[in-house]
């Protein structure tokens, strides 16, 4: 089993993540299969990704109380597409999550001139 962190930004919108996730699974030419929770990650929403026509699974799942998104490949169910797919796949989720990222505030810009004055 191998497991991909993906950075997730500090005060990012879980709906957005959410929507961000299924933006690039569809974008990336993947189809949910299963979508829902697991007992080992209480409150998590996990994702089945497949190819169509294809063998293997790339699990995708967000823990919002962890502050926490990341890909597992099982043994079991890896593909040649996986591997394929990853490097696009990540980059595309972090570019999407980074959209998300809070507007910095101005007065923790003045604080951090004045720190250095």
């Amino acid at each position: 089993m191998q497991n991909i962190e993906i950075e997730l930004p500090r005060g990012a919108k879980l709906t957005k993540v959410k929507k961000t996730i299924d933006a690039t699974l569809a974008a990336v030419g993947l189809q949910v299969s299963l979508w829902g929770t697991l007992k080992k990650f209480p409150g998590c929403m996990h994702w089945h990704a497949r190819k169509a026509g294809q063998s293997g699974t790339l699990e995708l799942t967000l823990w919002p109380q962890q502050h926490r998104v990341w890909m597992t490949i099982q043994s079991g169910r890896a593909a040649e597409w996986i591997t394929e797919k990853l490097p696009e796949i990540q980059d595309a989720l972090q570019q999407g999550l980074a959209a998300h990222k809070p507007p910095r505030s101005s007065s923790s810009t003045k604080e951090k001139r004045q720190s250095h004055d």
